[in-house]
């Protein structure tokens, strides 16, 4: 994979966290196709509900880290890493939709 396909993915992998956190916020799942659906899914299972809403603050309502921190009153770092451990819980979903895309292509 070279570095412009890689760079696609991510920035498709940010615009599919900035949906699905809503999405799931929300309690909606309707009309998203269905890798978002997996995504929400699994929003809702494979993270915990720390990640989820540190997620969702970050990517859904476009807070910085720091925000983030101080309304849960908690050290900067523990967002970082309760953000970074939900993105690569959820990569799991993401990268098997990218095998079937390109096994299906």
């Amino acid at each position: 994979m070279n570095n412009c396909q890689r760079c696609r993915r991510e920035r498709q992998f940010v615009e599919d966290l900035r949906v699905c956190t809503i999405h799931m916020h929300n309690g909606d799942e309707t009309g998203l196709p269905p890798r978002r659906r997996a995504i929400v899914r699994a929003l809702n299972s494979l993270v915990t509900p720390r990640q989820r809403f540190c997620l969702y603050l970050y990517y859904g309502r476009h807070m910085s880290q720091r925000d983030i921190a101080a309304e849960l009153g908690v050290d900067d770092s523990t967002v970082s890493r309760n953000i970074t451990n939900g993105e690569r819980n959820l990569r799991s979903v993401e990268l098997l939709f990218n095998v079937e895309a390109e096994q299906a292509g």
